[in-house]
């Protein structure tokens, strides 16, 4: 049994030496498959069965996909119970990009951190995925991420650009965005490990604020290795005028297929 697989029933007795491991919230349990790997979880485990109790030095966690300043809490907690050395922890939990940034209610679906207008048309954030993130609740399995999780962080990405730049330019409006288009590329699986997402945003019409439109390029790196990459194409309008077209477009669309069942 490699060390990240252990849980708090059946604890290891091997004892784990000084060194770096990755921790990563429960949901990527899939790769502690390697033993440099631990959950939350499993990192306890380890620690309440013994396996620190000898360590010289403290163990350095590095921080992956999900982990909260909570969790970091409960096991620097428990460190201080069963490894007399401790625990060193490598930088700090991003805090999540501000709603109105994402367009997200729940701080656990929100997918980046660290959000920065870089120039007027690029964009950077790092990737954050929170254990109960919407999209791996019914399915999550294997060693990496699924692919949705790529869309819809890049998603969150050019909704904040377009706030970084021009929602800030009309602030007595709010703004609801309409994809045009979506070209994605998949280069290589995405990890539960940092992540980091670039944007290039062009304005393609943006003379009238009752209609704007853009076009955005985004690339999702890992390890300095481009893993997905994304062009869209979408408008901006004006709450009241996209509330107008969406109401007469239903209306007709019901019309119709009660039309065609009749």
């Amino acid at each position: 049994m490699s060390v990240a697989q252990l849980s708090s029933a059946h604890p290891a007795t091997e004892p784990l030496t000084a060194g770096a491991i990755l921790l990563v919230a429960d949901r990527f349990r899939g790769i502690t498959e390697d033993d440099r790997a631990f959950t939350v979880s499993g990192l306890v485990a380890a620690l309440r069965g013994g396996r620190l109790r000898e360590a010289s030095e403290p163990l350095t966690i590095h921080l992956g996909q999900g982990v909260t300043s909570h969790d970091l809490d409960y096991v620097e907690h428990v460190a201080t119970v069963h490894a007399p050395a401790g625990v060193q922890v490598t930088g700090p939990v991003a805090e999540p990009a501000p709603r109105h940034q994402v367009h997200k209610y729940q701080n656990s679906n929100v997918l980046l951190a660290n959000l920065i207008r870089e120039n007027d048309t690029e964009f950077r954030a790092d990737l954050r995925i929170h254990g109960d993130n919407e999209l791996l609740l019914d399915h999550q399995t294997g060693e990496h991420v699924q692919g949705l999780v790529i869309v819809e962080a890049v998603r969150q990405l050019f909704l904040g650009a377009f706030e970084l730049e021009y929602g800030r330019r009309w602030p007595e409006q709010h703004f609801y965005i309409v994809w045009n288009s979506i070209e994605l590329e998949f280069k290589s699986f995405l990890f539960p490990l940092p992540a980091t997402l670039h944007a290039v945003l062009t304005p393609v019409s943006i003379e009238d604020p009752a209609k704007l439109e853009f076009a955005v390029e985004v690339d999702v790196r890992q390890l300095d290795r481009s893993v997905a990459t994304t062009r869209i194409t979408y408008a901006a309008l004006p709450n009241e005028r996209i509330s107008q077209i969406e109401r007469h477009k239903a209306a007709k669309a019901i019309a119709a297929y009660l039309g065609a069942v009749a």
